[in-house]
């Protein structure tokens, strides 16, 4: 028998016979156990190695062979004669008469038996008698990422340890440096890729990515595709360590040595703005539940709510009233905690007997879980009918309105302490959309939905604790 040395590949054992052809040599040893490299004698004709699920296994044949190789056919025949019978009248009556004599069952052979010409071990024996993949097949067996023994620690460790790069001059180049697309002024412009410094177009610089520490950015970045492909494995660490969501809140400070404290404005450009206003409007709902319970919202509301969607929103008009904000929604657990923030915008009309112009901070009460998957749809609209009376600094606005989207319908009611002079009943109705490039600046995952920051395991975010301590001091101030 001739002695052979290097790779051998090869795919289950139904396709022995089809892969024969296919065993290839290398003389040239290298460590790279697991790497895959192309048939030199494969034909223009055959599939890629890739859709044969082939896998390749490094060993030394002297050893494969004095492990217990069997050079004879008896196996390959063995596989030969397990073909389908031909189906005619005389194996369908022998069939039927097995079955009823029971005649059908397979001898129950040990497992080191039935492959007797192979000494590989990943095959085992189910209750019933059934053969199985060992359990070790399906465990990973690479090193976790960023270890040191890990086969692309070295990639890794130098892609976080990146420097900021100096980006080429616009005048570098007039062609994208991926497609080689020439650049235009309105249909192809130029675009720098912020990891590499290249240039490219609009089309191969889709992608958002978190940058390593050393770049100074906490929002996603754009970036060609090949920085695309180098920084994705590494997001998980990077949302973990310097995305927005896990800063701590800079701006906590709500009383009246803060100008941003004695008014919100009707639109928050940051989820960390969003959070103050939100904890802001919070807070001055605690102070009127201490001195006034009975124009607060009422405690029996509060607790059975599933959720609250906290905005401010700015509203003028005679008549025909148009309404404009942005906030936030949070739900409330199985457990009794409180989920992660989403941002949202709110757009919408009122038309009654109104006049006049006034600042509102709303509170919006989720009093189910339909409510709550409402806000997880990325745009609803809700119609319902209100009475404000707003005079100087102090106002109240009572509302009660039926959402719907596309994640459900839910009733809703509505508190909110308004700034202005305005005094009107009017019927209102509105737009909600959920705010994603919002969300994706603060977590910094593309992928994150709505639906998985209020309904999922997203933990509560580090920058969001202002948020909690105010709502903890809300219930608070209601149970005394």
């Amino acid at each position: 028998m001739a002695k052979l040395e290097g790779r051998v590949s090869y795919s289950s054992f139904s396709n022995v016979e089809k892969e024969k052809d296919k065993f290839q040599f290398d003389d040239d040893y290298s460590d790279s156990a697991w790497a895959v490299q192309e048939s030199r004698n494969a034909k223009s004709g055959s599939k890629s190695l890739k859709q044969d699920n082939l896998y390749q296994f490094r060993f030394d044949m002297d050893e494969f062979l004095d492990g217990g190789y069997d050079s004879s056919d008896d196996t390959v025949n063995s596989f030969r004669n397990s073909r389908p019978p031909e189906v005619n009248l005389k194996n369908v009556l022998s069939g039927l008469f097995a079955i009823i004599t029971g005649r059908n069952k397979a001898p129950n052979f040990p497992v080191n038996q039935l492959f007797p010409s192979s000494n590989v071990s990943f095959l085992g024996s189910g209750n019933n008698g059934d053969i199985c993949l060992h359990s070790s097949v399906y465990i990973p067996s690479a090193p976790p990422l960023l270890e040191p023994s890990g086969t692309d620690y070295s990639a890794y460790k130098d892609v976080l340890e990146a420097e900021p790069p100096e980006w080429l001059p616009d005048s570098s180049t007039s062609v994208c440096m991926q497609c080689a697309a020439p650049f235009t002024a309105l249909t192809r412009g130029r675009h720098h890729c912020r990891f590499c410094g290249g240039i490219f177009c609009r089309t191969c610089s889709k992608g958002r990515c978190l940058l390593p520490a050393k770049f100074r950015e906490r929002n996603p970045q754009r970036v060609c595709d090949a920085c695309y492909d180098r920084l994705d494995p590494l997001q998980g660490i990077l949302i973990n360590s310097i995305s927005n969501a896990v800063q701590v809140a800079k701006h906590d400070v709500m009383d009246w040595t803060c100008t941003r404290g004695w008014l919100n404005l009707p639109i928050g450009m940051s989820m960390e703005h969003e959070i103050y206003k939100a904890s802001n409007t919070l807070r001055n709902y605690s102070q009127v539940a201490r001195s006034n319970p009975e124009r607060s919202i009422p405690i029996s509301i509060l607790k059975g709510a599933k959720g609250l969607a906290i905005l401010t929103v700015v509203k003028a008009g005679v008549l025909v009233s148009y309404k404009l904000g942005t906030g936030l929604v949070i739900a409330r657990r199985s457990d009794g905690t409180w989920s992660a923030p989403s941002s949202i915008f709110s757009v919408g009309l009122g038309w009654g007997a109104q006049i006049g112009g006034e600042l509102m901070d709303f509170i919006v009460v989720l009093h189910d879980s339909k409510a709550v998957k409402t806000f997880c749809s990325r745009m609803h609209f809700s119609l319902g009918a209100g009475c404000s009376a707003a005079a100087g600094p102090i106002g109240r606005v009572v509302e009660a309105d039926l959402r719907a989207g596309d994640g459900g319908s839910g009733m809703c009611y509505t508190y909110s302490c308004s700034k202005g002079a305005f005094v009107g009943v009017s019927l209102e109705g509105n737009v909600v959309v959920s705010r994603m490039d919002t969300n994706l600046q603060f977590y910094g995952d593309p992928y994150l939905s709505t639906a998985d920051i209020l309904l999922g395991t997203v933990d509560r975010p580090k920058a969001a604790e202002p948020l909690y301590a105010a709502l903890e001091d809300l219930y608070h101030s209601l149970r005394c």
